[in-house]
């Protein structure tokens, strides 16, 4: 007892300015060996072994709201004291910590949350310093302290991970935790190619560019990116978030160097150069061609490119460009081996009678041009027949 009283004493003689008068009924001896003396103003706790510690101003009033000493914060275990920056104080207490600045009022941090905080380097970091308490999130599984610069988000089952800038705002515009996106599983990273940034969720990520700025990628579509190498591939980085396609049957990101579709039945397919401005000047996937059923492939003879379609293919070729073949061409194009056979590539998209066969209404006659030759195809007769632009002979 006499060692608590000289002790407190001691350090009220040195804030005796700040703290007030003492309260009436004297120290009181609370669990664990801890001493309190309260003030109008603050507060002086005291074990041996420990230290005499003395909380006071707005860190205190925020301090005993939180229940003090019976809260998970426990005791106080430093003096408030001046951050290093200069611009704020603090008291760390046996259970987290309280953070104050004129500008932002006192905030509690602790646990795995404040163990992140401090990894980054306190209010030094980008974060800064606290704008809320540890809360709980609105789905009641998960917890967070919003910061100058950003947020720390956790669960017990993801842990705590940190999101900031333009990447917090897509998240924070898409729903935060309670979109599809879920909570963070990593803090924002760089990329590898050192361009950009990103943050992994568990329903997808979210990638940033100071050029293509912020876009979430996520399920097959993002599955089918990270195959081809995320952004370090052709198709670069997202410049659209997943939309759904107009006829409401699929769904697509655009990236810098291409696009992603998918469906149920399709699954996720990527289109990029040429063949894709071929398909998207014919309609997207609302023109005959539906949606891709492969990605972008070489050709067998090795000099072209080309992707199949539910109602067709697009052939590229660099000297012959890309065109388009209706399905029904197809059919006849494949016996004669494809580009590996007698009529080569495409030089002409599939013309059909009547025209607006492209639009969806069945095509009474069709017609495709090769380097080799045409083939053409009439409903009445149901008949093919292929024509040569040397004087091959016919094979029907």
């Amino acid at each position: 007892m006499n060692e608590a009283l000289n002790a407190i004493n001691a350090k009220y003689q040195a804030y005796k300015n700040i703290l007030g008068q003492p309260h009436a009924n004297g120290p009181k001896q609370l669990a664990n060996g801890w001493w309190r003396q309260q003030y109008v103003y603050g507060a002086i706790y005291f074990k041996s072994g420990v230290g005499t510690f003395v909380v006071y101003g707005a860190i205190c009033k925020l301090y005993f709201e939180l229940k003090a000493d019976s809260s998970f914060l426990g005791c106080p275990i430093t003096d408030e004291l001046p951050a290093p920056d200069n611009v704020g104080r603090y008291n760390h207490f046996e259970g987290g910590s309280i953070y104050w600045t004129p500008a932002t009022g006192a905030h509690e941090v602790h646990g795995d949350i404040r163990a992140k905080w401090s990894k980054f380097g306190w209010e030094k970091s980008f974060l800064g310093y606290p704008l809320t308490n540890e809360l709980a999130t609105p789905d009641k599984i998960g917890r967070y302290n919003h910061f100058q610069g950003g947020s720390i988000y956790w669960t017990p089952t993801t842990k705590a991970f940190e999101v900031h800038g333009d990447i917090k705002k897509k998240w924070a515009s898409l729903g935060w935790e309670k979109s599809f996106l879920g909570y963070p599983l990593t803090d924002e990273m760089t990329t590898p190619d050192k361009i950009g940034r990103y943050n992994h969720f568990q329903g997808g990520s979210i990638y940033w560019t100071p050029t293509t700025k912020a876009y979430e990628v996520h399920g097959d579509i993002r599955a089918k990116w990270s195959s081809l190498g995320w952004e370090r591939s052709f198709l670069g980085y997202p410049v659209t978030d997943e939309m759904k396609t107009p006829d409401g049957k699929g769904r697509y990101n655009h990236f810098q160097g291409g696009s992603i579709y998918w469906t149920p039945k399709t699954g996720a397919h990527e289109v990029h150069g040429a063949i894709r401005a071929k398909w998207a000047s014919l309609g997207w996937e609302k023109c005959y061609l539906g949606y891709p059923i492969t990605d972008e492939l070489a050709t067998p003879d090795g000099k072209g490119r080309y992707n199949h379609f539910q109602g067709g293919s697009i052939y590229w070729h660099p000297n012959t460009g890309a065109y388009a073949i209706h399905d029904t061409i197809m059919f006849k194009y494949k016996e004669y081996n494809c580009e590996k056979g007698q009529l080569g590539y495409p030089v002409k998209d599939t013309e059909g009678s009547p025209p607006t066969f492209l639009t969806g209404n069945e095509a009474t006659f069709l017609k495709s041009y090769f380097q080799k030759g045409d083939i053409t195809w009439q409903l009445a007769r149901n008949m093919y027949e292929v024509s040569w632009k040397t004087n091959m002979p016919s094979l029907f």
